[in-house]
């Protein structure tokens, strides 16, 4: 069962019926506490102090390049994480990267603070329980808020603000894992997923931004691939090419 495809498809629904919103960060906490297929339904209870101790750096820092856009319009921009840091308290990673959008390329740094460590009530293991066997202890999201302020010295800066989850799981050697068990047998697999704005420093614009890993929350009819991100040909204009 192509579980993440299911997800995904109510995540475009909302986003087609919610178009006209710029700020998309509490839609996507919604759907995270209320999904509608059983596999993603969270325990109620927020487990922080139960993975407090964990270093969640090295699954926060993505392993495929990020996929994102930036306003109405859904223009490209090119989000990297330079180096991801767990910072002197355990709900705070320190994050420095760039972005680039067109020719426009800024330095930024920040944060991501962890808000909650979520379980969710079954465990799933890929297509056929492949993973059954693996020794999976449990799984679930962090869900956090970031800010990160691009420098203000450089081209066309200013600050993103949202929240971001990030699916996981534990293994049988007290290891924590980036969850990526779906990705073979999803079509519509995703993880580390960013929801929220960009604000112009001088003009106070603010747009939405939204980016991630294999796909894009709330990107519309940006993305009409079934087996893997694919925009849609009236947006290579917008940085989306196959020369891009």
């Amino acid at each position: 069962m192509k579980t993440f495809l299911i997800l995904t498809g109510s995540i475009l629904f909302s986003a087609i019926i919610t178009c006209q919103k710029v700020d998309y960060s509490q839609d996507w906490i919604r759907l995270l506490e209320s999904p509608r297929y059983e596999i993603f339904k969270l325990k109620p209870e927020n487990y922080f102090e139960k993975y407090r101790s964990y270093d969640f750096s090295i699954l926060i820092k993505p392993e495929t390049e990020f996929l994102g856009f930036i306003g109405k319009n859904y223009q490209r921009i090119f989000i990297t994480f330079h180096s991801v840091k767990k910072g002197p308290d355990n709900d705070i990673y320190l994050v420095v990267g760039n972005t680039l959008v067109l020719n426009s390329r800024c330095d930024f740094s920040g944060t991501i603070t962890i808000k909650q460590i979520r379980e969710f009530k079954s465990l799933h293991f890929g297509a056929d329980q492949i993973y059954r066997d693996s020794g999976i202890i449990s799984q679930g999201l962090i869900i956090g808020n970031y800010h990160f302020e691009e420098n203000k010295n450089q081209s066309h800066p200013g600050e993103f603000k949202g929240v971001m989850s990030l699916q996981w799981y534990l293994n049988k050697n007290g290891d924590i894992i980036y969850d990526r068990i779906s990705l073979m047998s999803s079509d519509e697999y995703r993880n580390n997923q960013y929801v929220g704005t960009w604000k112009d420093y001088e003009t106070k614009e603010e747009k939405t931004c939204n980016w991630g890993e294999y796909r894009i929350p709330f990107s519309g009819d940006l993305d009409y691939g079934s087996a893997q991100f694919a925009p849609r040909e009236k947006y290579y204009n917008k940085g989306w090419g196959p020369n891009n």
